[in-house]
């Protein structure tokens, strides 16, 4: 099980707690999750006891998730800002990456050789589904390539 589905799942009803999951405070967001819910603090268990979760077991969360918050401003930790950095630690340390610049050369290359060829095709050669399929999925990793390149908070290093 993926780990960003389950904070998806948590962060729908405690965005805070769900933040928190996978991070440093992780195992303490999800013991929390674990005792409203009445399970293991697994996240297999935890999406489980999610998805059957009662209306009042998710009012509890929600007070669970002010209580949380109010311990982490105790602790001065800001989780939001914890998962920016890690963002951007990811971003300092694959963006010279060899791998990820051959995957996303292709990628953004592919994406523009498939508009170029749809363009030329004649329009009743073309299978409008498969074309929108297509185009939506390079369409998407282009944009996440591009981003991850070229995004606002993307600052060259003068080194």
């Amino acid at each position: 099980m993926k780990l960003g589905i389950l904070k998806t799942l948590v962060g729908t009803v405690a965005p805070t707690i769900g933040t928190a999951l996978g991070g440093p405070m992780g195992g303490m967001a999800a013991n929390m999750i674990s005792e409203v819910l009445g399970c293991d603090p697994e996240p297999k268990k935890i999406q489980k006891a999610m998805e059957t979760a009662s209306p009042e077991q998710l009012a509890q969360l929600k007070k669970v998730e002010a209580y949380f918050e109010v311990q982490m401003k105790k602790l001065d930790i800001d989780l939001f800002a914890l998962e920016t950095a890690d963002v951007q630690d990811a971003r300092g340390k694959f963006s010279k990456d060899w791998t990820a610049r051959i995957i996303g050369i292709f990628v953004v290359g592919g994406f523009m050789g498939y508009i170029f060829l749809v363009t030329l095709q004649p329009p009743e050669q073309n299978s409008e589904a498969l074309i929108n399929l297509v185009l939506g999925y390079l369409g998407g990793l282009a944009s996440a390539i591009i981003s991850f390149y070229f995004g606002a908070s993307n600052k060259q290093d003068n080194e």
